[in-house]
């Protein structure tokens, strides 16, 4: 049984029946916007530059958990539908995301595309049922799981073989996770312990399992504060997953993939098309040689949709170059925001503030390195028509929610008094969030635009893990 019949989901036909064709400013708050004319744009960046550098591509899910996003994240409605759909490949955080998935994968693999899951954390062995389940529905070797221990991946062969024995052809492939430097999840591969794993994947007799390859998230790129922080980061993935190549047996023949990447570094390989990059040809010649030996590919997450985060890495050129395989990063590029409500306002303070109606369970807690606010208010409603737009490399001038409890958030007006756009109470205002996976939890639909105010479509999010 599907975990997701735990969790139902509203009727998207209820909520298109209530909310479309319906102006952002009509809208009851919170409520969280999606712009598809922006997400179709960062989406086809991606796409293309992979396909100009020769890799292949894999889509994270964990950001959005749609079904809508996750195809226009592989083509579908966008630059591959036009010169021929790549291959569905995706990684996921839970289990709801795979099974969700599933049917499209299903589909991509009995139209010829081809497509696979992987599962995108070291496997709890609890899960084991749900993901033979959701390998019988696929191909062999559709489904993947990463390993960085071999207690864990013994004992995951050993309930695997319990599971699979009426399914000869049931077949799981293996990730090994490298620690790069993040050191979350991952093996770093000066532990002494990584040979022997390596070893015993590589050479295990068990034939429910296959080595795929080696997967880097280089998590802490979040923290750098330009292209060439970014670009040292996605080169510094590619050396360290050619050091983990070395303990390979030598017996091995086949093409083993190696996965890199987290936004800020893949987005990176955006700047590698243009040429005024420092470290194109240092890139390039590592790549180069790579491909010679194996399948590599990017994966990243929440490149569509964008954040404050995202845009403080100041990983891409805010402006300037535009062609395919490039997408200035900018806050003008960020296709999320949340449409909040003012219920009160204290002008008497010692900055103006307001009162709105989201707090914590909405906006989240995670900070942003560029500023100490927990969203940033666009120029949509509350900065309408002014140039104050709160701007951390310029004048920080303009409104950023500067303080959160669970339901409720402050505004807070940051530079000059003088300067301030007064906001009343009933006034609407729309926010760039810090982190837009945590935005997304706690709703259970996205009202998407398309370039306009107008809702054209809603997108529900899957619920559980």
């Amino acid at each position: 049984m599907s975990h997701s019949e735990f969790y139902p989901l509203s009727s998207p036909s209820t909520l298109k029946s209530h909310f479309l064709h319906r102006p952002i400013s009509s809208l009851p708050t919170p409520a969280l916007i999606l712009d598809r004319s922006k997400l179709v744009k960062n989406c086809n960046a991606m796409l293309q530059v992979c396909q100009k550098l020769g890799v292949g591509f894999r889509a994270h899910v964990k950001s959005h958990k749609t079904l809508e996003l996750s195809k226009l994240q592989v083509g579908d409605g966008g630059h591959a539908e036009e010169k021929g759909k790549g291959r569905a490949d995706f990684v996921v955080s839970t289990l709801i995301e795979a099974e969700n998935l599933a049917g499209y994968v299903k589909e991509c693999q009995e139209s010829g595309r081809g497509g696979s899951i992987l599962y995108g954390i070291p496997v709890p062995q609890s899960t084991i049922p749900r993901l033979v389940n959701i390998a019988k529905q696929l191909a062999p070797g559709s489904i993947s799981i990463m390993i960085d221990n071999l207690t864990a991946f013994n004992q995951f062969t050993t309930a695997l073989s319990s599971s699979a024995d009426a399914t000869a052809d049931l077949q799981i492939g293996i990730f090994i996770k490298i620690d790069t430097g993040y050191q979350r999840a991952g093996v770093k591969t000066s532990s002494p312990k990584f040979p022997a794993l390596v070893d015993g994947i590589a050479n295990s007799d068990n034939s429910h399992v296959l080595l795929k390859g080696f997967y880097s998230h280089y998590g802490h790129s979040y923290a750098g504060n330009s292209p060439d922080d970014a670009a040292h980061g996605l080169i510094e993935e590619l050396v360290g997953l050619e050091a983990a190549c070395s303990a390979l047996p030598s017996t091995l023949s086949r093409k083993l993939v190696l996965s890199v990447g987290a936004t800020p570094t893949a987005t990176a390989a955006q700047n590698m098309l243009l040429s005024g990059s420092p470290r194109v040809q240092e890139f390039q010649n590592i790549l180069g040689q790579l491909k010679e030996k194996f399948d590599v590919e990017l994966h990243a997450g929440v490149y569509p949709l964008l954040d404050c985060q995202q845009v403080a890495t100041h990983a891409r050129p805010a402006e300037g170059h535009t062609g395919e395989g490039f997408q200035p990063l900018s806050k003008d590029n960020i296709a999320i925001k949340m449409l909040l409500e003012v219920t009160s306002v204290y002008d008497e303070r010692d900055k103006p503030e307001a009162l709105v109606s989201a707090g914590s369970l909405a906006l989240g807690r995670e900070p942003c390195k560029s500023y100490s606010g927990w969203g940033i208010v666009t120029s949509d409603f509350g900065n309408a028509g002014t140039s104050s737009v709160y701007d951390e490399r310029s004048d920080r001038t303009g409104w950023i929610v500067g303080r959160v409890s669970q339901e409720h958030g402050i505004l807070v007006w940051e530079g000059e008094r003088e300067k301030c756009n007064p906001l009343a109470i009933g006034d609407k205002v729309t926010v760039w969030p810090n982190h837009a996976c945590v935005a997304g939890a706690g709703f259970g639909w996205y009202l998407v635009t398309d370039g306009g105010d107008e809702v054209v479509d809603v997108w529900v999010r899957w619920r559980g893990w």
